[in-house]
């Protein structure tokens, strides 16, 4: 296609006539030069207002192209921009077209600050060390043997002192059983205790102090209870250096009984009798001879319609007795022991210990005291069980029915020495029932 300047240029290229020359005119010749010219050359012919018309769109074309980019664009950055918002602002493309849509909050993020744990401080152990270490003495005084003698320290003794102890015995062990081992163990410097003594505690969490003072002002011991597995365990027991040993080898005197019929003016008084009548009751008996067949001195009934006596039950060992009921009780934590006190400090203990052969009473008695006949005033019998009782009367030995276990009843007369309630412990004795 030819432009309008090309056209020109074809004009302008043709040779020049005069307007004024004539020429012939020869149709025929004339057509067939400009067939001729026509067959040669290819003219196109765009209109006038064409012409202009594509002039004009030429030039509008160009801006028209910068504006589609400027608004390709800013439809770009309206897209970008709209894509950030429903992204990263949820909740206001939400408001704009109506919907709720929850605001995710981001939770703050709390410093956490190291808890360091609370230290558990074990509690103190139920019962009164007093008692503990009251409980321990009484069963040193009757043990006779190393075996029973460490069996004790086994009960109450800490871990140290039992680590101690069996150290010290290997040692006098090792010297080829030269002296007694036990007296060795026991120690001379140690007094017997009588109940009459001065005991002082100072009780802190896991540890106590006992300040023992006996009435004669002479001896002052020291005593450490330790806490261990839940109970107060002895440490340690010092005594005042050159304290001599007051143990009593006297014999102990009859208690002063106005009617004369054999109770005591105490034991009158603490079974509700009289003391100056052999016959409280006037049902023709005298008062112990009804005490001692088990029957009432004070009224009717058995003895244990006496309302002076209470029962003690000890489901763990399965044994049961008679007690008066206004002295003080003290049982072990262990239930293995068990102590009835008097005003007057004497008491009645109820000991068991394991009766580790299985031996019959009168075979165990003679092995752990080395007795080879036992006379026989010294045995006892009842309904339920047989049992030894020691030479002077205050100590009765006896087993149960499977020979699982050692039952030990004393009378402890303390610093008097007298029998203010011999009476009572024989009644306690024929009482003492087995597998109640």
């Amino acid at each position: 296609m030819f432009s309008q300047q090309q056209i020109k240029e074809v004009e302008a290229s043709a040779p020049a006539t005069n307007e004024n020359e004539q020429k012939p005119v020869n149709p025929t010749a004339d057509a067939a030069s400009a067939k001729s010219v026509m067959e040669n050359t290819d003219i196109y012919y765009m209109p006038e207002n064409f012409q202009k018309n594509n002039q004009v769109a030429g030039r509008n074309m160009n801006v028209s192209g910068i504006v589609v980019l400027v608004l390709g664009i800013l439809f770009l950055v309206l897209l970008a921009g709209g894509l950030y918002i429903y992204l990263v602002k949820p909740a206001f493309v939400g408001n704009i077209f109506g919907k709720n849509t929850p605001v995710v909050v981001p939770t703050p993020v709390v410093e956490q600050t190291p808890v360091t744990p609370t230290p558990i401080t074990p509690t103190r152990p139920a019962g009164a060390p007093k008692d503990t270490y009251l409980a321990f003495r009484s069963e040193l005084e009757i043990a006779t043997t190393v075996e029973s003698y460490m069996a004790v320290f086994a009960r109450y003794g800490s871990k140290d002192k039992q680590q101690q102890l069996a150290t010290q015995r290997a040692s006098l062990e090792s010297l080829g059983g030269q002296g007694d081992i036990l007296a060795a163990l026991k120690g001379a410097d140690i007094p017997r205790l009588d109940g009459t003594e001065n005991i002082q505690e100072n009780i802190t969490d896991q540890r106590a102090t006992l300040t023992v003072a006996k009435t004669s002002g002479k001896s002052i011991g020291t005593v450490v209870l330790l806490a261990e597995d839940g109970q107060w365990k002895i440490s340690e027991e010092t005594w005042a250096a050159g304290t001599p040993s007051e143990e009593t080898n006297g014999v102990p005197s009859a208690a002063a009984d106005d009617d004369k019929e054999g109770l005591s003016n105490a034991e009158e008084a603490l079974l509700g009798t009289n003391a100056k009548a052999t016959d409280s009751d006037t049902d023709g008996y005298n008062d112990l001879e009804e005490l001692n067949n088990g029957y009432n001195p004070a009224g009717g009934g058995k003895i244990a319609a006496n309302t002076g006596l209470g029962t003690y039950l000890n489901t763990t060992f399965n044994f049961s007795l008679l007690y008066p009921v206004e002295w003080d009780r003290t049982i072990a934590s262990t239930d293995d022991s068990v102590m009835f006190t008097a005003a007057n400090k004497q008491f009645i203990q109820i000991l068991v210990q394991p009766n580790s052969n299985q031996a019959e009473i009168v075979d165990w008695y003679r092995s752990t005291f080395n007795a080879q006949t036992i006379p026989t005033n010294q045995l006892v019998v009842t309904d339920s069980w047989s049992g030894v009782k020691s030479p002077d009367g205050l100590t009765v030995y006896l087993t149960n029915k499977d020979k699982t276990y050692i039952f030990v009843i004393t009378y402890n007369l303390g610093s008097s020495k007298i029998l203010e309630y011999k009476n009572i412990f024989d009644m306690v004795v024929r009482n003492f029932k087995l597998g109640a």
